[in-house]
């Protein structure tokens, strides 16, 4: 069977449009790893897509799955080196995880950060939750020091298990730190930890599905979220960040994977902010790592796996790219409500 038409059985059972440099890409996964999440992590396509190309190339011999292990048969590795596919290689700095950030500026913010942070609730499949790791959280909050996006600045944070406006007002930086969710576990966490530390931090409940109350349009200089990946939840969470701006020079930082975003995807999401007034000024590949969520056995993606193996609670394979945009001019967001699911689509695999 022809790559192509391994990506193209991927599109017509599950949605998800790959390329042939998509199926290559799982290939040189295997070639790198014998351990499924390490392959998840290293492709780079959905997860669901991953599955199924690993499905079509042990229909053709190429890999084999053994002993809770993916194999790269003799005739696969073969085939590699006729066509040219080398194994997946990633260069990370060790020291900054890759993402060209100094944090011992902040090891008192780390430490304080880690003491509050041991107490938080665990991440909830109810509201599609999975929490960033501590070093995550404060590499966000040195960024935005760095991009001149927290000293002064009023934040908005949009949906906060990751306890960025914690970390945030901690600094005791900015002029105001704002902070949305749904989940009253995670409201009363916030609360009580403002309370306890006598922060300026505001805590609502607040369904993002719901468009926000007037009081909070166009009176931020930074928003901040982590959005479910279909596209409609997407557009909820980045079209409520982008209406919440004051106007030009504000500044949003929002996540995005390529396990739950296809490139198509990609390109929808960076035309939809440009449409809503944003550029899109940096782009930080795999700078969040997540905490393995408790609900592994029953996220959408489980049966699909070729391999079933629970990942240990601190073994990264979930990791996604930081974007910040910027307004360049009046920001063109609809507050307007959202029906139904924003969580699922074709490309979800954690839900």
């Amino acid at each position: 069977m022809e790559l192509r038409k391994i990506a193209k059985r991927v599109e017509e059972k599950h949605g998800i449009p790959l390329t042939e440099r998509d199926v290559v890409r799982v290939f040189s996964a295997a070639l790198a790893s014998a351990d499924i999440w390490r392959i998840v992590d290293l492709a780079e396509i959905p997860v669901l897509g991953t599955c199924e190309v690993l499905e079509a190339l042990a229909e053709q011999g190429w890999v084999e799955f053994k002993n809770g292990r993916v194999i790269v048969t003799e005739t696969g590795r073969d085939l590699a080196v006729q066509l040219g596919i080398g194994a997946a290689q990633e260069f990370r700095c060790p020291r900054c995880r890759g993402r060209g950030l100094e944090l011992s500026p902040f090891h008192k913010l780390s430490q304080k950060f880690h003491e509050l942070a041991k107490d938080r609730p665990e991440a909830s499949q109810e509201f599609d939750q999975g929490y960033v790791t501590e070093e995550t959280t404060v590499a966000r909050i040195a960024l935005l020091y760095a991009r001149g996006d927290l000293v002064g600045k009023e934040i908005l944070v949009l949906g906060d298990d990751d306890l960025v406006s914690l970390a945030a007002a901690l600094t005791r930086l900015p002029r105001r730190v704002v902070a949305l969710d749904v989940d009253q576990r995670i409201i009363q966490f916030l609360e009580d930890a403002a309370r306890g530390e006598n922060l300026n931090l505001e805590v609502y409940h607040h369904d993002l599905r719901e468009p926000l109350p007037s009081e909070l349009l166009k009176r931020f200089d930074t928003f901040v979220c982590d959005p479910t990946e279909s596209f409609r939840g997407y557009l909820a969470f980045a079209q409520r960040g982008i209406s919440a701006l004051r106007g030009p020079g504000c500044a949003g930082y929002l996540g995005l994977t390529r396990l739950e975003a296809s490139l198509r995807k990609w390109q929808k999401i960076e035309l939809a902010l440009l449409e809503a007034g944003a550029v899109i000024t940096d782009l930080f590949p795999n700078f969040h790592e997540y905490v393995n969520w408790p609900y592994i056995e029953t996220m959408r993606a489980w049966p699909h796996l070729p391999v079933k193996r629970v990942p240990g609670k601190f073994e990264p394979w979930y990791r996604s790219a930081l974007i910040r945009i910027e307004l360049v001019e009046e920001g063109k967001a609809e507050n307007v409500r959202y029906s139904g699911d924003i969580f699922t689509d074709e490309e979800a695999a954690t839900t």
